[in-house]
């Protein structure tokens, strides 16, 4: 009888081994599974410097839901950092096969920063010609048992039409 309860339990011991690895092993790969699609365009163009408004697409193709920390933006221009949003303590959650659209992520780029690291911007922008930035994402997913770090960087053409 003792033997059987050995069998038993071993048996039950194994399948929730099992059955937590293929649980984590599928949490892994959700978190490789996020999509972003960055949106970016020119908000405000003045003397005090320019706005730049981003709007991300959240996008979730597994069949898990789950939270994650609202987006951290910043804008790369000719490999130097000019700009990024503020941190925003705030949970944001996608459901299975799901969306969320987070519009309006304003980026306040400083004129006198804009002299000083890439004047090249403030006359493409002027100009209206296509301006190329990096756009990095960066978030962390929250799994429930652990957080990951999502980031991604994203090159996209600046649209000179303002919002």
């Amino acid at each position: 009888m003792a033997g059987w309860k050995k069998i038993v339990l071993g048996t039950l011991a194994s399948g929730a081994v099992i059955g937590t690895t293929v649980y984590v092993m599928r949490l892994n790969k959700m978190s490789a599974e996020l999509e972003t699609v960055p949106k970016i365009m020119l908000h405000k163009l003045d003397l005090t410097g320019i706005t730049i408004r981003i709007d991300v697409q959240l996008k979730n193709p597994t069949r898990t839901g789950f939270k994650i920390k609202f987006p951290f933006i910043k804008l790369v221009y000719n490999k130097v950092t000019v700009g990024s949003s503020q941190a925003v303590d705030k949970d944001i959650t996608i459901p299975p096969f799901g969306e969320a659209v987070i519009n309006a992520i304003m980026v306040k780029i400083p004129m006198l920063s804009l002299f000083s690291q890439s004047g090249g911007l403030i006359r493409a922008m002027q100009n209206k010609d296509a301006v190329k930035m990096d756009v990095k994402t960066l978030t962390t997913i929250d799994l429930g048992w652990r957080k990951v770090p999502y980031t991604k960087s994203d090159t996209l053409t600046l649209s000179n039409k303002q919002a």
